[in-house]
């Protein structure tokens, strides 16, 4: 790929203000900025991927939402304040955020990245992660909670908490894993078979030590829930 041309340099930049407008966010450092919307696959141009990035703003953006939950109402028992979590901080929700941010359209990546990949929710999600980490760095705490209550927590004050009731496979995973600081599981869809009418899913839930288990369902959250149950009864074996 060519060096970009000073005038790609100066559009470039101009886009970048523009998005930290959006985002709520006067940049010092803008090229922080950038290198939170700048793929792995940019590595043999030289220059730095989100990755670190994301990894940082992963872990605060868990932190920054506990933090809410906790602050509104101390009397909620700790798994339903998890699994409220999980649910604010999981895959899709965070890549509805990227899209309303137009994260992707910002995203600089080489020729490993397909076109169709841009917009998947993964890479959505690892965007939104990334911008925070870049906030947090440049800006420090105060706007990085700032970012996560105007763009990630639900709209309007009150925040919803997952009802209480028995726990299906996927809640005792998830608290199962963030009891023993395993991280959060992650769910893939891997197949979809049969005619619309009866379709069959199988579906893997991966570990961050790459454990995993994979499940199959007539629906893609049943499949989630066998998968689940799966991977935690060998973890409890």
């Amino acid at each position: 790929m060519p060096e970009p041309t000073p005038l790609q340099q100066q559009a470039r930049r101009r886009s970048l203000r523009e998005l930290a407008a959006r985002l709520g966010h006067k940049f010092a450092d803008l090229d922080l900025l950038d290198r939170a919307l700048t793929h792995a696959s940019m590595g043999n141009e030289g220059k730095p991927s989100y990755e670190r990035l994301e990894f940082l703003g992963d872990a605060f953006l868990n932190f920054a939402v506990a933090d809410v939950l906790f602050r509104a109402d101390h009397e909620v028992a700790e798994g339903r304040l998890t699994e409220t979590r999980a649910s604010i901080v999981s895959r899709g929700p965070l890549a509805a955020v990227g899209r309303r941010l137009d994260l992707a359209n910002h995203l600089i990546s080489g020729k490993g990245l397909r076109d169709s990949e841009r917009q998947s929710e993964r890479i959505l999600c690892d965007l939104v992660e990334a911008v925070l980490g870049a906030i947090l760095i440049d800006g420090g705490v105060t706007p990085a909670r700032a970012f996560v209550r105007r763009h990630v927590l639900p709209r309007g004050k009150h925040v919803e908490l997952a009802p209480e009731g028995e726990k299906d496979s996927k809640t005792a995973l998830l608290h199962h894993c963030q009891h023993h600081k395993l991280g959060q599981p992650r769910y893939e869809l891997l197949e979809t078979t049969g005619l619309q009418h009866e379709q069959e899913f199988r579906v893997v839930v991966r570990l961050q030590d790459n454990r995993r288990a994979e499940g199959v369902g007539r629906t893609k959250r049943a499949a989630e829930k066998t998968a689940a149950e799966k991977l935690l009864a060998r973890l409890l074996g």
